[in-house]
């Protein structure tokens, strides 16, 4: 009996590597394109954030007041409003200057009393607060402090002991 000669492996091995290198580009568009996507809610890394179908959409801010104390302390009022037609949930993104301390932060809703928030600390600094359910139209109130600690104002502060 004759024995077939084995057949080659490198068209096996050629259409594997093909394979795989298909695979590692289509990851990698995906993940370009979740970040394109992504890349609205994170861009300015403040502000209230609201969760549609199509994905997170800016809250329309109506109220911004901002004030620095010589202290170091600043403190900043923000009013934002459901602009849709639908209860929606949020998201409020906030990231402090590097070396700031965040002294107090509190959200209401409405006319509601204001609630003290627990704040998540997201990698790359961000802090991050989900909120229920915002009804169409309702303000929801924002108010926090963070104290700024940068060497420069410690420095000034011990230099006057001397």
């Amino acid at each position: 009996m004759d024995k077939a000669p084995p057949k080659p492996a490198l068209p096996l091995l050629a259409l594997l590597a093909l394979a795989s290198a298909l695979g590692v580009a289509v990851a990698i568009a995906l993940a370009g394109a979740a970040m394109l996507l992504a890349a609205p809610a994170y861009a300015e890394e403040r502000g209230l954030f609201l969760e549609r179908p199509d994905g997170l959409v800016g809250a329309k801010l109506v109220l911004a007041e901002r004030e620095s104390y010589e202290s170091g302390l600043t403190s900043v009022v923000e009013h934002y409003v459901n602009p849709y037609d639908e209860p929606l949930a949020g998201v409020y993104l906030f990231r402090p200057p590097q070396n700031a301390l965040v002294e107090r932060f509190t959200l209401s809703l409405g006319t509601a009393d204001a609630q003290p928030a627990l704040l998540t600390l997201r990698e790359g600094g961000v802090l991050v607060e989900r909120l229920r359910a915002i009804p169409p139209g309702e303000t929801v109130r924002v108010q926090l402090e963070y104290r700024s600690r940068s060497a420069r104002r410690v420095l000034a502060k011990y230099s006057s002991l001397f």
